[in-house]
C-alpha cells in the first residue's frame, strides 16, 4: 500500500509541476518574467504538493514579515517546500540541484540562487546574487551548515553571509524545521526516488516549523552565534517533545496548521 501510495503522489507531483512550469512559461512569452508571479505561483503550488503528500506541519513562533535573511538547520531536499509555501522567498542551493530533472528547471524558472562551491568566483558570484535579492526587500533561505544530517544540534556555520548582512544592516530569522522521524531527513548517499518512497509512501509526515526571533547586528560573529545557539536550544526542545507528545495531539494541531 505504501509503494502504491508514494507511486502515485510521485506521479502527481511529476506531472503537476510541469503543468505549473509551463503554465508560468506560457504566460511569460506574453507579458514577460515576472519574480513576483512566480513566487506566488510557487507558493501556491507547495501548499497543494505539500497537501498531497501527506505533509502535516505544525508552527510556532512569529512568522517573519519584512524582508531578510532566513537562516535555517539542514535535513532534507525537501526543507524549501516546507518553508515556501508560507513565505515568498529564494533558496540558496548547490548547483547540483538545478540540474535535477524538474526540479531543478521549476526552481530555475520560479527564482532560486545557485551557488558554484568549487570556484571562488562562483561563491562570489552567489553571494553578490543574495545581496541583490535582499536589497530588492524579498526573503532569502540559507543553509548555513552547508549539508543535510540528523544530528540533534547544528555543524559548524559558514560565516560569509553573516558578514554581508552585518555590514548592510539585513535581519537575520534563525529557522527551525524538525521531521518526527529520522528516516524522513534525507543524508549520505541516499537516492530520491528510495527517500521519497520511504517518507511519502506512508499517509502522513509531520513537521515541525519554529520561527526565531528578529537578530540584528553589526557584528558577524554575534549575528551567527545568536542564529546557531537559537537553533541548537530550539532543535532540542523539538526533538524531546516529539517523543513526549501525544500522538493525537500533534495530528489535530499538524491538521488545523496546513
Amino acid at each position: 500500500m505504501n509503494k502504491i501510495r508514494a507511486f502515485f503522489r510521485l506521479l502527481f507531483f511529476a506531472i503537476g509541476s510541469i503543468f505549473v512550469i509551463s503554465r508560468y512559461l506560457i504566460k511569460a512569452t506574453v507579458v514577460g518574467n515576472d519574480l513576483d508571479r512566480a513566487l506566488r505561483l510557487r507558493k501556491q503550488w507547495f501548499r497543494l504538493i505539500n497537501k498531497s503528500l501527506g505533509v502535516r506541519v505544525v508552527i510556532s513562533g512569529e512568522m517573519p514579515k519584512e524582508s531578510g535573511l532566513l537562516v535555517c538547520n539542514h535535513r532534507s531536499y525537501f526543507d524549501p517546500l516546507v518553508v515556501m509555501q508560507y513565505l515568498l522567498a529564494l533558496p540558496v542551493g548547490k548547483t547540483e540541484v538545478a540540474t535535477w530533472p524538474i526540479i531543478g528547471y521549476g526552481a530555475k524558472v520560479s527564482g532560486s540562487i545557485f551557488v558554484d562551491r568549487k570556484t571562488k568566483e562562483g561563491r562570489a558570484k552567489a553571494r553578490q546574487d543574495i545581496l541583490q535579492t535582499l536589497r530588492n526587500g524579498y526573503f532569502v533561505i540559507n543553509y548555513p551548515e552547508g549539508t543535510t544530517h540528523i544530528k540533534a544540534q547544528t555543524n559548524d556555520f559558514k560565516p560569509a553571509l553573516f558578514k554581508d548582512a552585518a555590514v548592510e544592516g539585513f535581519t537575520v530569522y534563525p529557522i527551525v524545521q524538525e521531521y518526527q522521524r529520522d528516516e524522513d531527513a534525507w543524508i549520505g548517499d541516499d537516492t530520491f526516488i528510495r527517500h521519497f518512497f520511504d517518507c511519502f509512501g506512508k499517509k502522513n509526515t509531520y513537521v515541525k516549523l519554529s520561527y526565531g526571533p528578529a537578530l540584528k547586528s553589526d557584528s558577524p560573529i554575534e549575528l551567527m552565534e545568536m542564529s546557531k545557539q537559537w537553533i541548537d536550544k530550539e532543535l532540542l526542545l523539538l526533538r524531546k517533545n516529539w517523543h513526549h507528545s501525544d500522538p493525537t495531539m500533534i495530528k489535530h494541531a499538524a491538521k488545523n496548521v496546513v
